[in-house]
């Protein structure tokens, strides 16, 4: 007789740590060897009764961020014929507007006439490129399906590896994003990588219906590699770094055409996010303490933000943690005094991404650095004093260019092919009124003792 009440005690035990109270746990006996368990609705896993265990290994909450990453490197196609040394900008995904923004000045990439590409996507450790089938990759999508799959849980990344592995050589973009809304017609057995392996399997989990009531001192005459590839090619299986792979595709629908995402994720466009909480002796359990807080902002988001906390004014707030594209900025903000100015500087460096200067600034910030916000502010005031040569990824190239524009129309070609642009670059670094950053070489129109002066003005 099956003792529900056992197997439903055994269970929650297995699942301690990965489903809590607000987990609604559910239990079908199927026989009296296995219990499938659902959570939330979705089958999570098969619990194996006499064995006392699930089928497939359970990975913890800490782990299933560990199973995801996906990182991608954006080339602009004019430079990286152009300039041997140029690499363009790596990303990771899932990215906010701001970062894609960030990643696009970084790759030199300033306006939509320029054409670019992505050049690698590593996925699960694996550099996927080269598989599509859709190439130029758009990168609108795969930020998409990066979103889907940071929900996955370690299980979900299983059975999505799975699908890339069965679709091999044919991948698109399209058919992997349906692939992540289809995941309920696969099934993974982990840990399986042979015929003979799952043969035994299915035998011993009395998965064969032809087995019900056959003698066991019959099963050793079994040929378990022979039937393990009758039941693989039967249920056009394979084996993935996980496991044994199988997808139906009973109930495969196509949600996504192509044009219209099925989901629309909240995007917080930024310059900087802030961390804000009520004071510690103003904090509740039962309440919100604690809210990210977008700049630039107006006064009437100033104003909804302070509600959704349930302060009057920032002066009730303490702050706990900044975060921006720029990272010398926030290393200059110390609390909540700074707001009004912090919000000032935001609102300054949207306008300049309007106008195309905030790669420039970007670039200035990493060149100058910045010890108050004083500082940002002051260069944010002098950008006219600078120039951005946004296509050089070294400083040969950018000596290269300037001798092209200084010298270009009257050397003939034969003087170029012996000319020494390295000793030229050195020659050019070394007047100190430039300086290599990531995105491009920043220069200065100042003579070199102005810009001695401005920069002891600045400290």
């Amino acid at each position: 007789m099956i003792n529900r009440e056992e197997i439903g005690r055994d269970i929650k035990a297995l699942l301690e740590g990965y489903a809590d109270s607000k987990t609604d746990v559910e239990i079908t006996v199927r026989n009296e060897n296995e219990a499938d368990v659902y959570l939330n609705g979705k089958k999570f896993n098969t619990y194996l009764i006499k064995s006392k265990r699930f089928l497939r290994n359970i990975h913890k909450p800490e782990q299933q961020q560990k199973a995801f990453q996906m990182s991608i490197i954006i080339v602009r196609d004019a430079l990286r014929e152009k300039y041997a040394q140029y690499q363009g900008a790596e990303l990771q995904l899932p990215a906010t507007e701001n970062e894609i923004s960030d990643a696009m000045q970084r790759a030199r990439i300033t306006n939509s006439n320029q054409a670019y590409a992505v050049s690698e996507c590593i996925l699960y450790d694996e550099n996927i490129q080269p598989k599509f089938k859709d190439l130029p990759l758009d990168i609108y999508k795969l930020n998409y399906l990066a979103k889907v799959l940071s929900e996955f849980t370690s299980y979900d990344h299983a059975l999505f590896r799975g699908c890339i592995a069965e679709m091999n050589d044919k991948l698109t973009l399209n058919s992997l994003i349906n692939a992540a809304y289809n995941l309920q017609d696969c099934s993974i057995i982990d840990g399986l990588s042979t015929d003979e392996q799952l043969g035994k399997i299915y035998t011993d989990n009395g998965w064969l219906e032809w087995l019900t009531g056959v003698d066991e001192n019959i099963w050793r005459y079994i040929d378990y590699t022979a039937l393990g590839r009758d039941i693989r090619e039967k249920e056009k299986g394979i084996y993935t770094k996980d496991g044994y792979f199988v997808n139906t595709r009973k109930n495969y629908s196509e949600v996504y055409d192509g044009i219209t995402f099925p989901e629309t994720f909240a995007d917080d466009e930024y310059m900087f996010r802030l961390l804000i909480s009520r004071k510690p002796q103003e904090c509740t359990e039962s309440g919100i303490n604690e809210q990210w807080f977008t700049l630039p902002a107006s006064k009437e988001r100033k104003q909804q933000f302070l509600s959704s906390i349930d302060v009057r004014s920032f002066d009730d707030c303490i702050l706990l943690a900044v975060k921006s594209m720029e990272s010398n900025i926030p290393m200059c903000v110390k609390d909540l005094s700074q707001l009004g100015m912090l919000n000032s500087l935001a609102h300054r460096m949207r306008d300049m991404e309007k106008s195309g200067e905030l790669p420039k600034y970007k670039a200035l910030l990493a060149w100058k650095g910045c010890k108050c916000l004083d500082d940002a502010v002051s260069i944010a005031n002098n950008l006219d004093k600078y120039i951005l040569y946004e296509e050089p990824s070294t400083i040969i190239e950018y000596a290269r260019n300037v001798f092209a524009d200084t010298y270009g129309k009257i050397v003939p070609d034969s003087f170029i092919k012996h000319f020494n642009f390295a000793t030229y670059a050195e020659e050019l670094y070394a007047e100190g009124n430039l300086v290599l950053t990531e995105y491009g070489v920043i220069k200065s129109l100042e003579t070199k003792n102005e810009q001695i002066t401005m920069d002891e003005n600045q400290s």
